[in-house]
């Protein structure tokens, strides 16, 4: 059988990176409970640390960000060094902005160079009234990294939600809730369907700050 090879194109790619982040996000999204992301961070020990988290959206000024609590291992490395990456992997979506509206391309994007910046206590309890219940004990009974044994952390559920139930009382955020939204220096969109060269538009920031966007080799 003969093979056929082809150049991907990302057609006409919009002034703003987010504008098309956005756009690839709600195609990705639809029928799936949610996005994963893949956050890099600098870590003292390992030196890079890589852990898969769920996407939560945009922050006020359009920044992605991520939620997680200050005794976590990737919170303490973003207060020691705020550099991160991050990486979404977008497999199956819908034709965008291309001419065939049936075909299935899979993207990867990467937030390049980001600053991390922790995201204000003024926009946290919008947040924790989001999240569902086991999140909320999660937050309160669970330390995450810390050696644990089932049945304590078990019994430690337990009681809290059996409190939970018979009170009624909102559960309080923990003053250990926290956020951080990432400031990149670079966008980069790489587009690839089958039997195809991969395309890629990488958005650059100028000092005016304003967006650079070019196609660039794969």
């Amino acid at each position: 059988m003969a093979q056929t090879s082809a150049l991907a194109k990302i057609s006409d790619p919009p002034v703003d990176p987010v504008q098309l982040f956005k756009h690839l996000i709600e195609t990705a999204g639809q029928g799936k409970p949610f996005i994963e992301m893949n956050l890099a961070t600098i870590d003292e020990e390992f030196g890079v640390l890589n852990r898969t988290v769920v996407y939560r959206g945009l922050s006020s000024d359009n920044h992605v960000f991520y939620i997680t609590h200050r005794h976590t291992r990737n919170c303490k490395n973003l207060q020691a060094n705020p550099k991160a990456c991050l990486t979404f992997y977008l497999p199956l979506v819908q034709n965008v902005g291309g001419k065939d509206k049936d075909t299935l391309d899979t993207w990867q994007v990467r937030l390049i160079g980001a600053t991390a910046v922790e995201l204000p206590e003024s926009e946290m309890d919008a947040l924790w009234a989001k999240e569902d219940l086991p999140a909320k004990i999660r937050g309160h009974v669970f330390p995450c990294g810390e050696p644990v044994d089932y049945e304590q952390q078990k019994a430690k559920h337990d009681n809290f939600l059996k409190e939970h139930l018979s009170t009624g009382r909102p559960i309080e955020r923990p003053a250990t809730y926290t956020g951080w939204k990432f400031q990149p220096q670079r966008w980069d969109f790489l587009k690839v369907g089958q039997g195809q060269i991969a395309d890629r538009v990488q958005y650059r920031l100028q000092s005016n700050g304003k967006w650079q966007s070019m196609h660039v080799a794969t």
